[in-house]
This record gives structure tokens, sequence and C-alpha cells, in this order.
């Protein structure tokens, strides 16, 4: 029996790759060693989302620490053409976790959280932004896992009808409904779509 090869890891860091070495701080190194099971040693891909993308090796890892020995360039996956934007009605639960991470792997490029008429979710400025922060989590480990190179934007939930308004009269829409029994008649040829898939109780009827 052929062993299988290994996949090598990716790692997401906001910081400037263009060293030869990268110290991370004690939760970085937690999420190292215990999330992608990682020792001293080992190869990964380092990639910061602005283009750039380094082999790299474990050089240390501690409980405080790590430092990663740099290595030579990767080039990125290319980005999809399409700038998608998905937007997307506040679930209740941890829905909007799976949302984010299949959103992202599928290449959205943004996301927004919207509240219809019938939302049940509302949050406060300080649990949105908390929130917020946890999305971006969520798609930078769907990155990871999918070779994407830049995670899409996530915006604090804002009130659909506001959103709608402030669109240009340019960007192409699409609502998709999955109980309707009408297909599109036409090719898409814009280079950014608006898209809402989201259950028709929970959009404004007006």
């Amino acid at each position: 029996m052929v062993a299988q090869r290994r996949r090598i890891p990716r790692l997401y860091l906001e910081r400037d790759l263009s060293g030869d070495t990268l110290t991370l701080d004690e939760r970085e190194a937690h999420y190292l060693g215990h999330v992608l099971r990682l020792e001293r040693g080992d190869e990964l891909v380092a990639f910061n989302g602005r283009g750039t993308e380094r082999r790299a090796t474990v050089g240390s890892l501690q409980r405080r620490g790590a430092e990663l020995e740099l290595r030579t360039s990767v080039d990125a996956l290319p980005a999809s053409q399409l700038e998608l934007t998905l937007i997307q009605a506040l679930p209740k639960s941890d829905a909007m976790d799976l949302i984010v991470q299949k959103a992202t792997e599928l290449g959205a490029s943004a996301i927004v959280p919207v509240y219809t008429e019938f939302s049940v979710v509302k949050l406060d400025a300080e649990r949105a932004e908390r929130r917020v922060e946890h999305w971006l989590k969520i798609a930078q480990s769907a990155c990871e896992q999918s070779g994407r190179h830049v995670p899409p934007t996530i915006t604090a939930p804002v009130e659909l009808a506001s959103y709608l308004e402030v669109l240009g009269a340019g960007d192409a829409r699409l609502a998709l409904d999955p109980d309707s029994t009408t297909r599109p008649r036409y090719m898409i040829t814009t280079r950014s779509l608006m898209c809402s898939t989201t259950p028709r109780s929970w959009l404004m009827k007006r």
C-alpha cells in the first residue's frame, strides 16, 4: 500500500513575511502546536493575504511563543475575477459560522450580514464587533484549508433596506430562493455581483 502524502498545512498571518524568520506569540504558538499539530522541524506555508506566500519550517515551538524559518516564495492561487458580495440575513445560533466558511471557500469577496424585517437576532455595537472578529477568524481558517489567499471582507450587520439604498445602479443583483422553480435565462457577464440567499420569510415583503 502506498502511503498518502501529508498535506502541507497553511497558516494565515497578518504580518510582513519578507524576512528570514518570524516570531509568533503565545496564541499563535498554541494554534501551531495544538490545532495544526506541528512540531519543531515540520513544514508549512505562511501567507498574509497581501500577495505573499512563503514555505516555512518550525524553528522552535514553546508554550510562550514560536519561531518560523521562512524559505522560498510560493505562487498564490489566482483569485476569482468575479467580485461576489454575499448579502446574508443574520441567522440564529452558529449557522453564520458555517455560512462564512463556505462563502469563503466558494470565493466570495465580501460578506454583508443584514437585518431583515423578520430577523430575530439583533446585536448591539459591542457584540457586533466581537462577532465580526470571530467571523474574520473563521474566514482566515477557511483560506488556510481551501488554499485561497485573500480572505473576504466582512462588515458589521446593517439593515437590509439601508444597504440596498447605497448600492450602485450598475451593480448586478441576484436573489436566490431554494424553493423557486425559475432558472436564470441569461449569462451573467458582469465582474461585480451582489447575491442574496436567505429564506423568503426573512426578507422584507415590500
